[in-house]
C-alpha cells in the first residue's frame, strides 16, 4: 500500500532529510510545506517531481495548516504520516522578550503543529491509522538564558504530544516528539554565522568538542524518523526521545579541570 508523509520544514535541513528518507524507503508520495518557494522547488528537484508536492506557506498565516492537509488529500486521498519540522529559533529571554516575539515563537512552535495534528488527525482518523512526529528541541529541558522562550515553546509542544499521544491511542495513530541536539543543518549555519557571527567552519569546531566527535546531522535524525514510522515501532506512542550526545541531568566530573 502506498504511504503519503505531509512534512512542515521540508525546504531544507531536517524536514528535507526526513523527506528523502521516507521516500527511500518506500512511501509513494512526500508533501513538503516550506515558506522558501525557491527552496521547495530544489527539493521537488532533487527528489522528484512526480513524487513531490509543494506547498509554499508560512506558518504564521493561520490558514496554512488546513491549506497544507487539504492539499494533501486533494492530490493523494491520504495522510499516513505528519511531521512538524518547521520552527522558529529567534533568540529572546525572559528579560527581553516583545509580545511580538513571543507571539511568533509560539504561533509556529506550538500553534501551527495543533493545528496541523488537529486536521491531519481527523483523516488519520478516518483512515484508522497514522503517526505524528513533532520535532522538539532539548533546550525543552530549560536552555539557556538567551533562548528561554524558544525553549518554552518546545516543552509545551513536547507537554502537547504527550496529551495528543493519549487522546489518540485508540484510533491507531501514534505520536512522538523528537527533542533535538546541536544539529548542522542550513538554518543552524545561517544563525551561527549570522546572528552570532561565528566563522565559516563553526560546525567543524564546535563538533571536535562532541562526545562523538562531530554534530548530529539531519540524515542521523531522518534515520530516526524512518524508524518511528516502520513496524518495529508500531507498539510504542508518547514517546518522547531525547536525541542528543549529552544525556540529561549528568556531568562530567570536575568539568572546570577539563581541556577545552
Amino acid at each position: 500500500m502506498s504511504r503519503v508523509a505531509l512534512i512542515t520544514g521540508g525546504g531544507q535541513g531536517v524536514g528535507a532529510a526526513i523527506a528523502k528518507q521516507f521516500l527511500d524507503d518506500g512511501f509513494s508520495h512526500v508533501v513538503l510545506l516550506d515558506r522558501n518557494a525557491e527552496a521547495l522547488k530544489f527539493q521537488q528537484q532533487q527528489l522528484g517531481a512526480d513524487k513531490v508536492t509543494v506547498v509554499a506557506a508560512d506558518l504564521l498565516d493561520p490558514s496554512a495548516p488546513m491549506r497544507a492537509v487539504e492539499t494533501t488529500m486533494a492530490k493523494y486521498g491520504r495522510i499516513d504520516v505528519l511531521v512538524n519540522a518547521a520552527g522558529n529559533t529567534e533568540r529572546c529571554s525572559v528579560d527581553d522578550v516583545s509580545l511580538d516575539a513571543y507571539d511568533r515563537l509560539f504561533d509556529i512552535n506550538v500553534k501551527a503543529p495543533l493545528f496541523l495534528m488537529q486536521a491531519a488527525g481527523k483523516v488519520m482518523k478516518t483512515q484508522g491509522s497514522g503517526v505524528v512526529i513533532n520535532i522538539s528541541s532539548m533546550l525543552a529541558h530549560g536552555g539557556p538564558s538567551n533562548i528561554g522562550i524558544y525553549a518554552a515553546s518546545k516543552a509545551a509542544l513536547v507537554g502537547l504530544t504527550k496529551n495528543v499521544a493519549n487522546t489518540w491511542k485508540r484510533d491507531g495513530i501514534r505520536v512522538f516528539a523528537i527533542n533535538l541536539g546541536w544539529v548542522n543543518s542550513e538554518g543552524e549555519h545561517q544563525l551561527q554565522t549570522g546572528f552570532h557571527k561565528l566563522p565559516i567552519d563553526w560546525a567543524e569546531a564546535a563538533g571536535k568538542r562532541m562526545p562523538f566527535g562531530r554534530l548530529i546531522l539531519p540524515e542521523d535524525v531522518a534515520g530516526l524518523c524512518g524508524f518511528l514510522v516502520s513496524p518495529p515501532a508500531q507498539m510504542m506512542t508518547g514517546t518522547i526521545i531525547d536525541f542528543d550526545q549529552m544525556p540529561i541531568g549528568v556531568y562530567d566530573a570536575y568539568p572546570h579541570l577539563a581541556p577545552e
